[in-house]
């Protein structure tokens, strides 16, 4: 297995981290880490966090810290439990020293090794192309989105909350990143004996060539202007880097004795979600029905997944279904 962070924008600049782990074959990725500024953002009020499908952590600055670390850290052995699993990690100093771990975790599972200094960007696969092949299918969606909105004539088109980046960055790992692309940068990185006589895939290989040109076409439609290389745009500033990696000093500042005064934070400008009750969702679900059987294409599969949605919302209305006494359906005298 191999983890991880980089850095995450909004598009009205706000940071977010996220961080990835997976395996050498692409059959096990983990969920996403979110780290953002804040704890409780209006969006995700009348949420179950527990259907974000990452994992979301907070700091008033964003950072990966040794706490958020250590718990992911724990949580990644418990979820091996019965394998015997080598994870590999860069040494940045969120990271625990390997010294440092065996007195604050117990690994039943886990062998952790650190990469040497100045050689991720040669054997991680991670650092090699697999946030860069995760961005890419992150800017696609995107860009669809703002190329809609703009069609709609939304105002603030480009506008995007937490909760709606999360969506965003969860399809394209859990959707987009295919298990091939991520067996691809790892026999490309040769780490892994049985791939050392393996030829390594082209480097222009290792990215769907489809998601490139569908992304110049939308930099086209959306008229940036000065528009860069859409390879650039998604690679990494110096050999290919796309995530902004922090320094040393300030992964490992203690934020609980050096808080960011409450004047230099600014405001969560997102909006609450609104509930929504199970029979306006229920209508949206039978909407959706008759949207796909008017259309030429035949998607039978998707068909029978709406008719899914629709039966579990019918099964909780039913599940919340209150059983009255029979007095009450008659006039008091």
């Amino acid at each position: 297995m191999v983890t991880k962070q980089f850095e995450g924008r909004k598009q009205n600049k706000e940071r977010l981290m996220l961080a990835v782990c997976c395996n050498a074959d692409g059959s096990d990725k983990l969920p996403l880490i979110v780290i953002g500024k804040y704890e409780n953002p209006c969006c995700f009020k009348n949420v179950n966090r527990d259907n974000f499908g990452c994992k979301y952590r907070s700091n008033l600055k964003a950072w990966m810290t040794q706490v958020i670390f250590l718990e992911w850290l724990k949580g990644f052995d418990a979820r091996m439990a019965g394998r015997n699993v080598l994870l590999i990690m860069d040494n940045c100093s969120a990271h625990i020293p390997l010294m440092q771990l065996a007195s604050v975790v117990t690994f039943r599972n886990t062998t952790v090794f650190y990469l040497p200094p100045n050689t991720t960007l040669k054997i991680q696969p991670c650092d090699i192309g697999i946030i860069r092949s995760l961005k890419a299918y992150y800017r696609h969606r995107f860009n669809r989105r703002l190329i809609q909105r703009l069609q709609d004539k939304v105002a603030d088109p480009e506008k995007i909350d937490i909760l709606e980046a999360m969506h965003i960055a969860i399809a394209a790992w859990s959707m987009n990143v295919k298990p091939e692309t991520i067996r691809n940068y790892f026999r490309h990185c040769r780490i892994r004996t049985i791939d050392a006589d393996v030829t390594p895939v082209p480097e222009e290989l290792l990215i769907d060539p489809e998601v490139i040109k569908d992304l110049e076409e939308q930099v086209q439609e959306l008229q940036y202007w000065n528009p860069m290389d859409i390879r650039n745009f998604i690679d990494y500033p110096a050999k290919c880097e796309v995530a902004y990696v922090p320094i040393q000093e300030e992964i490992v500042q203690d934020l609980s004795t050096n808080p960011v005064p409450e004047d230099e934070v600014e405001a969560d400008d997102s909006q609450e979600s609104i509930p929504v009750k199970a029979t306006e969702a229920l209508q949206c679900a039978s909407l959706m029905q008759q949207f796909w059987m008017q259309q030429d294409i035949v998607d039978h599969e998707m068909l029978a997944s709406i008719q899914t949605i629709k039966d579990k919302i019918n099964i909780m209305r039913s599940s919340k279904l209150v059983q009255k006494p029979i007095s009450e359906y008659f006039s008091k005298v």
